[in-house]
């Protein structure tokens, strides 16, 4: 369903992802995704093709959360002097248990609004999608109270004390970690995981047979030496164990097999 609305929303003049004949019938897709990236899409559809609301929210089955959206887009629409007139009896006695961020649609309204503008420069449209990604990676890595506090910033406006004691403690450090370790990303950033099914698969064989000897934990390293099989393994407890097991006491064919082919390996 994701990649249909996707679809329909790129055809709406949206720039994520036309007009669609019937746009209730996409907002009422895009609510039963519940998906906050979608969600974020209503707002905007809303100031450009004027659906019948009530008809929508007597439809949806989702009315809370239509309710909700609508009413963050009645202040969206008041702070950006945009006449649209959303129902107040839809939205005055609406309830939502996952309280949504009216900033986070705020900011995804005003990039949308400066799309429809249609910049007609290339450097226009670079700005456009730099700061959408810019949300979308901030998002990544940062709460919304985090990306509330560092957006002030950036503009330079004032915050609380409690935004600023929450920045020392944890965007601060989050910050540094990241000015840090570019080097270390971009080397990691370029390599490839390995994937190796068997190898965890074996992993997974001897833990459960170790359980038989009264023996739980990760297995850590393994290596085979003469007719044994050293095991180092570490409890939930955090205590690290080295037990050795004759290989005759292996009776799984499964695990002959693969041992035959890993004869050691360390796991961490």
């Amino acid at each position: 369903m994701e990649r249909v609305i996707e679809k329909k929303l790129t055809e709406a003049g949206y720039r994520m992802f036309g007009i669609d004949e019937n746009m209730g019938e996409l907002i009422q897709s895009i609510l039963k995704t519940k998906n906050i990236r979608y969600l974020k899409a209503i707002p905007f559809l809303i100031y450009k093709y004027k659906p019948n609301l009530e008809n929508i929210f007597k439809e949806t089955i989702n009315k809370d959360l239509f309710a909700a959206i609508l009413s963050i887009s009645k202040q969206i629409f008041q702070e950006s002097n945009i006449e649209i007139i959303i129902p107040n009896d839809i939205i005055k006695n609406y309830k939502l248990k996952d309280k949504l961020d009216y900033n986070e649609f705020k900011e995804e309204f005003e990039i949308q609004l400066r799309n429809e503008k249609k910049p007609k420069l290339l450097i226009d449209k670079q700005q456009i999608y730099a700061e959408r990604n810019l949300q979308m990676w901030l998002s990544q890595l940062f709460t919304k109270k985090e990306k509330q506090i560092i957006k002030r910033m950036l503009e330079e406006k004032p915050i609380s004390r409690t935004d600023y004691e929450y920045y020392s403690r944890k965007t601060k450090k989050k910050l540094n970690s990241i000015i840090n370790l570019q080097d270390f990303a971009r080397t990691i950033y370029t390599k490839t995981p390995k994937y190796d099914e068997e190898l965890f698969e074996l992993k997974r064989l001897l833990e459960n047979w170790m359980l038989i000897w009264n023996i739980s934990g990760s297995i850590e390293s393994f290596h085979l030496s003469g007719n044994q099989i050293i095991i180092n393994s570490r409890e939930k407890s955090g205590d690290t164990s080295i037990n050795g097991f004759s290989l005759k006491k292996i009776k799984n064919d499964r695990m002959q097999q693969l041992l035959d082919k890993y004869k050691e390996h360390d796991f961490i």
